[in-house]
């Protein structure tokens, strides 16, 4: 099984949400936490792959979280809206 890491950068990100996103942030985690157990896709993560070792899923229908796959780690690296997503891809490339 893939070790979790959460990065500072998630962190920071997670700060400016409200509480109500935090507790769908949980849903969500919970929810990608399932899949990493059991293989399986649970309805509404929309889990997908962006780039070679970037993926991406679901909070809400607007907030999205960042994990980056490196051997056994899987790095959990900013959550944010569409818009934060794409700024941090066009700086990381």
């Amino acid at each position: 099984m893939k070790k979790i890491v959460i990065l500072p950068s998630f962190e920071r990100s997670i700060r400016r949400f409200t509480s109500i996103e935090k507790n769908q942030l949980v849903i969500a985690l919970e929810k990608f936490n399932d899949f990493l157990v059991t293989g399986k896709i649970s309805s509404g993560l929309g889990f997908k792959k962006i780039r070679h070792d970037i993926f991406e899923f679901r909070i809400d229908i607007r907030l999205r979280v960042i994990v980056k796959d490196e051997n056994d780690t899987l790095y959990m690296v900013i959550a944010g809206s569409h818009e934060d997503i794409k700024r941090y891809l066009k700086d990381f490339r």
